[in-house]
């Protein structure tokens, strides 16, 4: 089960970096702010058919208006350090497993 408090750091790669994971997930939509709020907001784990990462999670962001998956992996340089791949706002599928598992209704955005 994924836990947001059981990691010591993101690992981004250099900003410049064109094939770098932090200019992917910006492309994305996805920065550190989005990261970082996801993470605090209670994130629940959720199942995605196929998934090329570790950890997939769904979660508002600070504001509770958007709703979010996430794609992470362990990072090679550390196992206590979460590595994003990927993300984008939540589509329908992705809210309702979201909904069941927090027995909350979302009331904000979603993809």
């Amino acid at each position: 089960m994924f836990d947001p408090y059981e990691w010591e750091a993101i690992d981004w790669d250099e900003f410049d970096d064109e094939e770098g994971n932090y200019v992917h997930c910006v492309r994305h939509g996805v920065d550190e702010v989005v990261i970082d709020e996801v993470l605090r907001e209670r994130p629940v784990e959720i199942k995605l058919r196929p998934v090329w990462a570790e950890f997939v999670i769904t979660g508002p962001n600070a504001a509770w208006d958007m709703l979010w998956t996430l794609l992470f992996d362990r990072s090679p340089k550390r196992g206590d350090w979460l590595r994003p791949v990927t993300g984008w706002n939540a589509k329908i599928a992705e809210l309702r497993q979201w909904e069941a598992i927090t027995h909350e209704t979302w009331r904000g955005r979603h993809g």
